[in-house]
């Protein structure tokens, strides 16, 4: 059965699996997405791709849901690490014995 909740359904499995991820991040069209969605299971078509996006229009906050969804999606994976790209010291620090 094709639907625009195949549409929804696609993007959420996208936003799990990196191989697809990758893949989304390639389309140039709708088209393209289609016929990418339709080749990981998810039947729909263009049309029904407008009509998500016409139900997302309509949500409130969707521009912050998909700018938040399109940065999961777009950006590399999150790590835990300062800017510095280093942990800050945490241990204690070592004394020197008295002689």
């Amino acid at each position: 059965m094709m639907s625009k909740d195949n549409v929804f359904n696609f993007f959420r499995q996208a936003a799990k699996d990196e191989q697809v991820k990758d893949r989304l991040q390639n389309v140039a069209s709708p088209e393209e997405l289609v016929e990418l969605g339709n080749q990981t299971g998810f039947e729909f078509s263009t049309e029904h791709v407008d009509e998500a996006i016409t139900d997302l229009k309509e949500q409130p906050d969707f521009f912050k849901a998909l700018a938040e969804a399109v940065i999961t999606i777009f950006s590399p994976a999150h790590d835990d690490y300062p800017a510095s790209g280093v942990q800050p010291f945490s241990g204690e620090i070592g004394r020197k014995p008295h002689s």
